[in-house]
């Protein structure tokens, strides 16, 4: 059932015989050449993929799974550490917000302040003096209350 050149195709036809066909292609021709090759490279991709797909992998058991395996969950001093693991974890990824916070803050600040603007305050003024004595005297009675 073999093609013995390249004008010979057998195809089935419809009352269960086969029908030969014939073709002149150029099997000298790189373009036929490089379609060969792609069409069997993908046949071969299609085996193999087929052979891994069927295959069960074993599970080995290796020197590594045995040292995770004797580790005692319920030890505390594992915990302890597990929670500083964690606590330090948690601490960078903290800092590293805040961090980002800040400068998105600033950033938006930066916008805000783009305009100088120029302040001209009598320090001399005896309202300036009876106003900032008055914030002063609220603020030492708020931290006194907060802090007994």
């Amino acid at each position: 059932m073999g093609c013995s050149s390249s004008k010979d195709l057998v195809t089935p036809i419809d009352n269960g015989g086969l029908q030969k066909n014939n073709f002149d292609i150029d099997l000298n021709d790189p373009e036929v050449q490089k379609a060969a090759t792609k069409i069997q490279a993908s046949f071969r991709g299609h085996k193999v993929r087929k052979e891994v797909k069927g295959q069960v992998h074993p599970a080995e058991p290796n020197a590594e799974d045995d040292e995770i395996a004797a580790i005692d969950l319920t030890d505390p001093e594992l915990a302890d550490a597990a929670l500083k693991i964690q606590a330090g974890f948690r601490g960078a990824k903290a800092r590293k917000n805040m961090k980002k916070e800040d400068a998105d803050l600033n950033q938006k600040l930066g916008n805000l302040n783009t305009e100088e603007e120029e302040v001209d305050i009598d320090l001399t003024d005896p309202e300036l003096n009876k106003a900032a004595t008055k914030i002063q005297a609220t603020f030492r009675g708020h931290r006194q209350r907060a802090n007994p």
